[in-house]
């Protein structure tokens, strides 16, 4: 088993961050979701583009909102893993994701992210996040 990298304290934040990130898009706290992001971070997705700087996540947020269509979505984030290399850090995890609408959940996409994060200022936030969906 490879050995566990970072600080607790580091790897804790890093959780919450990956907790956040979700529960902020889902509830459409686009700005608190932008700020999970490094100055310059990069998201990249197979269905939306690739979206570099806090101004290009705000702009991509109003089209995923758009793109609901008035479902409520939910991401759900699991088998979350990363290493810690002092301020960098990459990480990985699986996504399940569902739309809700008139009562009726249906299951969109399951595939995962690969991710570069960096400490900034004391705050962990992702650098580049790249999410795959399986086929």
């Amino acid at each position: 088993m490879p050995a566990i990298t970072g600080s607790a304290e580091d790897r804790e934040q890093i959780r919450e961050l990956y907790a956040r990130y979700a529960l902020y898009v889902d509830s459409s706290k686009f700005e608190d979701w932008v700020n999970c992001f490094t100055d310059d971070g990069v998201f990249e997705s197979p269905s939306f583009g690739k979206h570099a700087g806090h101004e290009a996540l705000r702009k991509f947020c109003a089209s995923y909102k758009e793109s609901w269509a008035g479902a409520q979505v939910r991401h759900m984030m699991v088998n979350v893993s990363f290493d810690v290399h002092g301020d960098h850090a990459h990480g990985t995890c699986n996504l399940i994701y569902f739309h809700i609408k008139n009562g009726k959940t249906e299951l969109a996409a399951v595939g995962g992210y690969r991710d570069e994060l960096r400490k900034v200022n004391g705050n962990w936030l992702f650098a580049h996040r790249q999410v795959y969906v399986d086929k």
